[in-house]
C-alpha cells in the first residue's frame, strides 16, 4: 500500500471527526515528509499552515498521531527499515531510488521526513545523514547537497578514524593513492576486527565520502585510487607556490616531470604518483589557470631560501647547465656537498633532462622567467573570471551554499553572455538571443568538485529550444568535438529526428576549452554508477 496511504488510513481512523480534520491529516503528513518540504521541522509546520508555534505543533502531533501509534501502525514502514538495514551505508540517492522501486513512497517525498516518522513510532533505525566530512547533515545540507549519505550510526566512530587517515595521506607524497590505507590500518590494533570482516564495504564507503567532498581532486585508473584534497597543507601546492614566485608560466608536463623528480628526493614508504598522473591534476587544479602559454598559478607565493636564490641567479647567465657546473659553482658559495646535491637534483625549480644517461644529466630553470608574448586579452579574461568564481571560496559562514550557488551562476552566465545580444548554441550551432540560451555545465553541478564547479570552462551556452534538455538527459553527448547519440529514447520519433539533425555536428572549437574529462558519456555515467 506504501507508506503515504497507511499513515492516511490510519490517521482517518483514529482522529475524530471534526471542523479541522482534514487540516490536521495535511499537518501530520506534512510534518513526515509527504509534501513539498525536504526536511520539515515543526516551525515551518507551524508557519505552512498558520498553526500558532512549533509547541502547538507538537501538540497536534502527539494527540492525533504519536500517542495513538506503534511500531506496527504504518507496516511499510518495517520494510523501509529492513530495506535500509542491509547495508551498513547508503548514498542518499541510492536509498531514495531503491525505496521508490519498492513503492514505499512516491517520488517527490522525502527520506527526513520518514526518518521523523520512523523515530515516532519507535521503530530501531541507528542510521543518520551525513556529509562527505562526516558532519551531521542539516537542513541546508540536505537541501543543497545531493551527495549525503546515511551511515549506521554504531560504525560512524570507526569510519571517521578511516576517514581522517585518509585525509592524511596526499600530505606528504601530493597525491596519494588510496590502497596505501589498507597497509596504514595495520598500525592500529582498534581497527583490526573492522580491517579483518568489513574493510572492503568500508573501504568503498571511503572511496565515495572522498569522491563527494567538494575540495577534493579524484582519478581512478583499474584499481588505482588517486586523491587530493586541496584545502590541506599538500607537497605539490608547497612546490607550486615556489615555482611560481620566480615564474609566471610553464608547460604542464615539463612541470609534472620536475615534481615528480623532486619527489624522489624525498624518502617516504610508499611509491609517489607517476608524472602523467601529478600531470592531469595540475592541469584541473583550482590553483591553476590553463592557457594556451602554459599553466598559471593564483595561489599564494612564497619566497625562495639562499642557496635557491643563488641557484637561480646561476641560471640567469645561462639557459641550461651540467652538474659540475653547478657544483662548482655553488662550491664556491661554501654550500655542502649534501645541499648541493638535494638542491641541484631534487629542487622542483630545476628541470632534469636525463636523456643523455646518468653521466650526462642537463639541468635547466623549470622555465622562462622572461615576459612571454600570447593573447594577452583572452588569458586576462579567463583568469579574471576564475578569480572571481574562486574567491566565493572564501566565503563565510553567513552565506549559504544556496546562496553561493546563486553568486557562482551569476558570473557563469556573464562570462558567457556578457554585452552580447546573440550567441551561438553549442550543441545545434544556430544563433540565438541569449535570453533563450542557459549557461548549460558540461558535467552535472553535483559532480564536479570546487575546481571544476569555478572554472568558467565548466558551461557552454546551449538553447532552450529543446537541445539543453537533450543534453541534459544525455540523450546527445560529446565526444572529442562530436556531437554523438546517447541514451536511447524509445517511441519517440519527432524526438529521434531530432537527434538525428544533431549526430556527427562538429562542435565550435571556443567551447571545448578545459579539461576534456568536463563531457559527460553514457559510459562514464555508467562506470561511476558501477564502481
Amino acid at each position: 500500500m506504501g507508506i503515504e496511504n497507511e499513515l492516511a488510513e490510519f490517521l482517518e481512523s483514529s482522529i475524530k471527526n471534526g471542523a479541522n480534520k482534514a487540516r490536521d491529516v495535511e499537518i501530520v503528513k506534512f510534518y513526515y515528509g509527504l509534501n513539498e518540504s525536504p526536511w520539515p521541522t515543526l516551525e515551518e509546520t507551524a508557519n505552512r499552515f498558520g498553526v500558532g508555534s512549533r509547541e502547538r505543533i507538537r501538540q497536534l502531533l502527539n494527540s492525533k498521531f504519536r500517542d495513538n501509534a506503534t511500531k506496527h501502525s504504518i507496516p511499510s514502514l518495517n520494510d523501509f527499515v529492513q530495506i535500509l538495514q542491509s547495508k551498513a551505508f547508503w548514498l542518499f540517492s541510492d536509498l531514495e531510488k531503491e525505496i521508490y522501486q519498492a513503492e514505499l513512497i512516491d517520488r517527490g517525498r522525502h527520506l527526513k521526513g520518514i526518518f521523523n516518522l520512523i523515530d515516532d513510532v519507535n521503530l530501531d533505525c541507528d542510521f543518520d545523514f551525513y556529509t562527505p566530512e562526516l558532519k551531521p547533515a542539516t537542513r541546508n545540507s540536505i537541501e543543497t547537497n545531493k551527495n549525503l549519505f546515511l551511515i549506521r550510526d554504531s560504525i560512524v566512530k570507526d569510519i571517521r578514524k578511516l576517514l581522517k587517515k585518509a585525509q592524511g595521506l596526499p600530505g606528504r607524497c601530493g597525491i596519494a593513492n588510496l590502497n596505501y590505507l589498507r597497509d596504514e590500518l595495520g598500525q592500529y590494533y582498534s581497527l583490526i576486527a573492522l580491517l579483518r570482516d568489513e574493510l572492503g564495504q568500508y573501504y568503498s564507503l571511503i572511496a565515495l565520502l572522498i569522491e563527494s567532498s567538494p575540495t577534493s581532486w579524484v582519478r581512478v585508473i583499474s584499481d588505482d585510487y588517486w586523491y587530493i584534497f586541496e584545502n590541506r597543507d599538500n607537497t605539490i601546492i608547497n612546490y607550486s607556490e615556489k615555482v611560481f614566485g620566480i615564474i609566471e608560466y610553464c608547460n604542464p608536463t615539463r612541470l609534472a616531470e620536475t615534481y615528480r623528480n623532486a619527489l624522489d628526493g624525498r624518502s617516504y614508504k610508499y611509491p609517489y604518483p607517476p608524472a602523467e598522473i601529478i600531470e592531469e591534476y595540475l592541469r584541473s587544479s583550482v590553483y591553476m589557470v590553463n592557457t594556451d602559454l602554459g599553466l598559471k598559478f593564483i595561489g599564494e607565493t612564497t619566497t625562495l631560501n639562499k642557496i635557491e636564490e643563488d641557484l637561480i641567479s646561476f641560471f640567469n647567465y645561462g639557459q641550461s647547465a651540467s652538474f659540475p657546473e653547478l657544483d662548482k659553482y655553488l662550491d664556491n658559495k661554501n654550500y655542502g656537498r649534501p645541499h648541493i646535491l638535494k638542491t641541484t637534483n631534487f629542487s622542483p625549480l630545476v628541470y632534469v633532462d636525463k636523456t643523455k644517461g646518468r653521466r650526462h644529466h642537463v639541468y635547466s630553470l623549470i622555465g622562462n622567467r622572461g615576459a612571454v608574448q600570447g593573447d594577452d586579452l583572452d588569458i586576462d579574461a579567463y583568469e579574471s573570471y576564475l578569480r572571481r568564481l574562486r574567491k566565493l571560496l572564501e566565503s563565510g559562514t553567513d552565506e549559504t551554499r544556496e546562496q553561493i550557488a546563486r553568486r557562482e551562476q551569476h558570473i557563469l552566465q556573464e562570462w558567457l553572455f556578457k554585452d552580447k545580444t546573440h550567441e551561438n548554441c553549442a550543441i545545434c550551432g544556430l544563433e540565438f538571443s541569449v535570453n533563450t540560451l542557459v549557461a548549460a555545465h558540461k558535467k552535472l553541478r553535483t559532480d564536479c568538485n570546487d575546481a571544476e564547479r569555478l572554472d568558467p570552462y565548466i558551461v557552454m551556452p546551449v538553447c532552450l529550444m529543446g537541445c539543453d534538455y537533450l543534453y541534459e538527459n544525455m540523450y546527445v553527448y560529446i565526444s572529442g568535438a562530436e556531437i554523438k547519440r546517447g541514451l536511447s529514447f524509445p517511441n519517440a520519433s519527432a524526438e529521434s529526428s531530432v537527434i538525428e539533425k544533431l549526430v556527427g555536428r562538429t562542435v565550435d572549437s571556443k567551447w571545448l576549452l578545459g579539461n576534456q574529462s568536463y563531457f559527460r558519456s553514457p559510459n562514464k555515467a555508467l562506470r561511476r554508477m558501477n564502481r
